[in-house]
């Protein structure tokens, strides 16, 4: 099914093979926080960098677990898009564009 909002129809059906390690690239080419050590447990999470305490919830963009499959991936893309990113610049950070 196809995602109102998203142009590139055919890379959102092709998100399956996006792994963690894609997402805290993309995250640090956008200029935002990326961190694995914050909280318990196996995720990361990527912040925005004018709220760098963990503490404050203003500065959570999106978690990024350990196992991903294709509809968290179009999860975390929408959080991102959510934030103020723009749909191209996610593409390009996830090499994908």
């Amino acid at each position: 099914m196809a995602e109102k909002g998203i142009t590139r129809k055919e890379l959102w059906q092709g998100m399956g093979n996006i792994t963690p390690s894609d997402w805290y690239n993309a995250g640090r080419r956008l200029g935002l926080t990326v961190s694995t050590s914050y909280g318990k447990g196996s995720h990361a999470v990527i912040r925005d960098p004018y709220y760098p305490d963990p503490a404050d919830f203003r500065g959570h963009i999106t978690n990024i677990q350990r196992h991903l499959y294709k509809k968290m991936n179009q999860t975390i893309f929408k959080q991102l898009l959510k934030f103020g990113i723009a749909e191209d610049d996610i593409w390009r950070a996830l090499k994908m564009l």
